[in-house]
């Protein structure tokens, strides 16, 4: 061997010694990158095993009200779903600082691709939500008549924002959104500056019920509620751990506001609130506790000082509640409880706003609300929670002697006669005297104070059975969380509840009265629902759509017309899953855990329904989840659920012959090894044969045969799956899958084109929000465009085909409401958007045909009717010509013509020629385009 050859083989060897060294190098990188999945996902499981709701979570309502816990296990069921697997909790505090930076960077964009058109809102227009705060707006005064002066009212919605009402004493007046808040804020309190009645103030954040309205702090409006700025409040962005307990840093939870004129000067009081995100049997994830206390303001929010109310012997600040000024101008505070068991119930009260002192203690209470007299200096009405049951006080003299009140006695048989909350005094506990101190206090229904037999008139009831159906009285919506009387009239007065809300023009002579009180919920669109589904093909008479809410029970609309529509209510108490399989007949309508119905479609009657899966002991152990995934199969008429229960015991149950009536379903629960935790989301095949099931520790698995009894279980996660699969759905055919998961810190967004063999991570530059559901625009090739249901509203990605996706928001028209659901139409591709907060949305998938540079102005052109035999009216806000092209939904252009639109002046055009269908009007002028769906008979 020569020289020049050993040389060769010396660099041969080094060359191979340096690809082996970048093999083992990357391998160990791989092995890592592993190594921290695979521990990511322990920790993940370990959080799941060792949640705090872990046992409360599948408890009775009367065991949770015995708990001190909400009516519905809803968001304990979310905070397991959302977890960060890092921290062990979720973190719906960073969704403010995203929604602060995305304000800077409004997408003015919609549903599909760039030139599709805005998401529609569709209702319900006639239910309404939980509703905290209400004021009647100081400055609609000085009007011809002055009994027509403040008839202008804010509502603030617990999920759904700020609306306005320009005419609350009128049935037909509707509430409308007040931009320039974020959409899903959480609005506890409303209250005008008394010095300038063009200044209001915002407070967020329910900590009744935490998790459930995460506040973000104090907002000010200095143009009369136009416009709002935060001026205190939100994430601090710090945290700490002692423990079992996490402490977030911020402002979370506005219990109160009150504003005190001090001769010509404006003091501001803020009772600013701790609570858990959420605390079952443990402390958890606290939220504000460094921050809890009663603060003050002299600048108008800009600068906040804290008052040093501690517990007694202790440095730990108390926990404040409600605030009010009594007749002579002196403030006055009670606190509530916190998730440590420090006792509310302590009463301050401060003549100058500089010192407070103690005046009375209730103990062993909680929340405590106080309300003073108008007329008689020194005496105030009181409110206390005891064990979760709600007790009534009064004092004459400025709480140096208090004396026990008797309480109301609802006439429910199923309400205790000691405690007209149905032990949730936490939740729904009010107290209020008009001018003329007639007194009402709010449990689950309404009652007024008879002086007369020092006893309670009942005045409202929320049904006509159980007792109620003997009593005279208002069909009010349970849950009382307010009373607001009209200043210039106090016989009226507005009413906020979990249904809404409320008015009365008689309501101090309610009693006996069946429509002395009445609801204003017209286009007061805050109902949170859970899921939703919109039918196929039927479409020329409108569409139908149903769903299930929370508290206000599963809805239809049959024939909705574009626009806001009113919707039925099939039944009520909470809903959930909900599916229509309109080819057969028939619809599935669910309620909490293990019981999903039949009912026939389209009538919805309730009364010709039966249940096709249901708890088989509740008692002694829970079947599913609160909002229990479900899928149809409407091939075959399967209904597949999660039967797992809270045993431990993982399976899904198979529902065969769902509409073969009453007692002719029959079930069989599939089992295996790999169903090893429980179903999150489910989705059938066309045909019916294969089965996916996304479990709630991230595993996915293909079920082949699942018609059968011997299904074949596959494992086809990704090595990189950490969290809980929130949807699973086809792409352009059914071997590509889509699937998201619901957490926070995790990669949401994933794609196989091959049914689950290879996998690509799609996360992109999506921020980190909880995902809840993904649709792909089947008439792009390649999967280029896709849609999210998130936390923070819909986004969109047009290159979903690339490796690292780019997402934008997609919601014009909506906004940042949390969508839990989507559901396509695929015979005209309308999308159905379902909102927890603000009710349905729908929009269209587009075909490419329309892909030009353009501006989608927001509503820049009226149209209508949008249903006609072709002769149609349009107008502009400018004008110009405007071209007006007709395309078919699958893109071809049917029709050109230009119009000379004067501004705001109607003009009349016709498509008559044109066959009836369903069809996508573009109207271009200048450089503004909007698109418009119409139909023609």
């Amino acid at each position: 061997m020569d020289r020049r050859q050993k040389k060769r083989i010396f660099y041969l060897l080094l060359f191979l010694a340096i690809i082996g060294y970048y093999i083992s190098s990357n391998r160990k990188k791989v092995c890592k990158v592993i190594d921290s999945q695979e521990t990511l996902k322990k920790e993940h499981a370990y959080h799941l095993e060792n949640s705090p709701f872990k046992n409360s979570k599948t408890i009775s309502r009367s065991e949770r009200k015995q708990q001190g816990l909400p009516p519905n296990a809803y968001f304990e069921q979310q905070w397991e779903l959302t977890i960060n697997p890092r921290l062990g909790r979720p973190t719906p505090e960073t969704l403010f600082t995203l929604q602060q930076e995305l304000s800077q960077n409004i997408q003015k964009r919609a549903p599909g691709d760039a030139n599709d058109n805005l998401w529609e809102e569709r209702g319900p227009n006639n239910v309404g939500g939980r509703t905290r705060a209400i004021l009647f707006d100081p400055n609609d005064i000085n009007n011809a008549n002055p009994a027509d002066d403040y008839t202008r009212v804010f509502a603030g919605s617990v999920s759904g924002g700020l609306w306005v009402n320009d005419n609350i004493t009128d049935a037909n007046s509707s509430w409308q959104l007040v931009t320039g808040l974020p959409d899903n804020i959480s609005v506890t309190v409303l209250i005008a500056d008394p010095n300038a009645a063009n200044i209001l103030y915002l407070g967020s954040g329910e900590s009744y019920s935490s998790g459930d309205g995460v506040g973000n702090g104090i907002y000010k409006s200095t143009d009369g509620g136009t416009t709002w700025q935060q001026v205190y409040g939100g994430n601090f962005g710090t945290s700490s751990v002692d423990g079992a307990s996490y402490y977030v840093d911020g402002v979370f939870y506005i219990n109160d506001l009150v504003a005190r004129n001090n001769n010509g000067t404006t003091e501001l009081y803020a009772s600013i609130a701790s609570a858990s995100y959420r605390d079952a049997q443990a402390p958890f994830n606290l939220l504000g506790f460094h921050q809890r206390g009663l603060y003050k303001s002299t600048n108008g929010g800009t600068n906040w000082s804290r008052f040093p109310l501690q517990y007694p012997s202790s440095v730990l600040y108390q926990n404040p509640n409600d605030i009010e000024l009594d007749s002579n101008n002196n403030i006055w505070l009670a606190t509530t409880g916190d998730f440590f068991n420090n006792s509310g119930g302590y009463i301050y009260s401060s003549s100058d706003g500089i010192t407070f002192n103690l005046e009375y203690t209730f103990a062993n209470t909680k929340r405590t609300e106080i309300e003073p007299s108008s007329t008689t200096p020194g005496t105030f009405w009181i409110l206390t929670e005891t064990n979760r049951q709600a007790d009534v006080y009064v004092t004459d003299d400025n709480f140096a002697t208090v004396n026990a009140l008797q309480e109301p006695n609802d006439a429910d048989t199923g309400i205790s006669a000691t405690d007209f909350t149905r032990s949730q005094a936490f939740y729904d506990l009010v107290i209020e005297a008009d001018a003329n101190d007639n007194l009402y206090v709010g449990g689950i229904d309404w009652f007024k104070y008879n002086t007369t037999n020092s006893n309670w008139d009942q005045i409202s009831k929320w049904k006509n059975d159980s007792g109620l159906q003997n009593i005279t009285a208002s069909l009010v919506h349970p849950d009382q969380h307010a009373i607001v009387f009209r200043p210039n009239n106090n016989n009226h007065a507005i009413i906020g509840n979990d249904g809404g809300i409320y008015f009365s023009d008689n309501i101090s002579t309610s009693v006996n009265d069946a429509a002395a009180i009445q609801a204003r919920n017209k286009d007061y669109n805050v109902t949170q629902f859970y899921s939703g589904a919109i039918a196929q093909n039927d479409i020329l008479d409108g569409d139908d759509i149903a769903g299930g809410t929370q508290d206000n029970g599963s809805l239809s609309a049959i024939d909705a017309t574009v626009g806001i529509n009113n919707f039925s209510t099939i039944i009520g108490g909470d809903g959930a899953y909900t599916e229509i399989n309109a080819a057969e007949g028939y619809a599935i309508i669910s309620f909490p855990f293990l019981n999903h119905a039949y009912v026939p479609y389209p009538s919805f009657d309730i009364n010709q329904g039966y249940f096709i899966a249901f708890e088989t002991n509740p008692f002694s152990f829970r079947e599913g989840e609160f909002v229990n995934t479900a899928e149809l199969d409407k091939t075959n008429n399967v209904l597949y659920t999660n039967a797992s229960t809270s045993l431990g015991v993982f399976q899904i149950g198979k529902h065969s012959n769902v509409n073969g009536g009453n007692g002719n379903v029959t079930t069989f629960e599939m089992t295996d090894p790999l169903l090893n935790n429980g179903p999150t989301a489910l989705k059938i095949s066309a045909d019916g044969q294969t089965l996916y099931a996304g479990l709630k520790n991230g595993k996915l698995l293909k079920i082949e045969n699942a018609h059968t009894e011997t299904p074949i279980f596959t494992d086809i996660s990704d090595v990189n799956f950490v969290g809980s699969i929130s949807d699973i759905e086809f792409g352009m055919n059914e071997n590509e899958l889509l699937v998201t998961f619901h957490n926070y810190g995790v990669s949401n967004v994933w794609r196989s084109p091959d049914q689950g063999t290879s996998w690509s991570d799609k996360e992109g530059d999506l921020p980190d929000l909880p995902v809840k559901c993904i649709l792909m625009n089947p008439l792009l090739a390649g999967g280029s465009e896709v849609i999210l249901g998130t936390e923070l509203g819909v986004w969109r990605s047009q290159n979903f085909d690339a490796m690292a996706p780019t997402w934008t928001r997609s919601d014009n028209g909506m906004r940042e409401v949390t969508v839990v659901d989507l559901d396509l139409r695929t015979s005209d591709n309308t999308v159905l958007a379902t909102t927890h907060g603000r009710g349905f949305f729908t929009g269209t998938f587009l075909s490419g045909t329309l892909s030009t540079a353009e501006t989608n102005a927001e509503k820049q052109f009226k149209i209508y009717p949008t249903i006609s035999d072709g002769n149609m009216s349009l107008s502009a806000n400018e004008n110009g010509v405007a071209t007006i092209t007709t395309y078919t939904l699958a893109g071809q252009q049917v029709n050109l013509q230009a119009i000379n639109l004067t501004k705001n002046t109607t003009t009349n055009f016709n498509l008559s020629n044109i066959a009836s269908g369903v069809y996508i009007l573009k109207i271009q002028q200048n450089n503004t385009i909007q698109t418009q769906k119409i139909i023609i008979n």
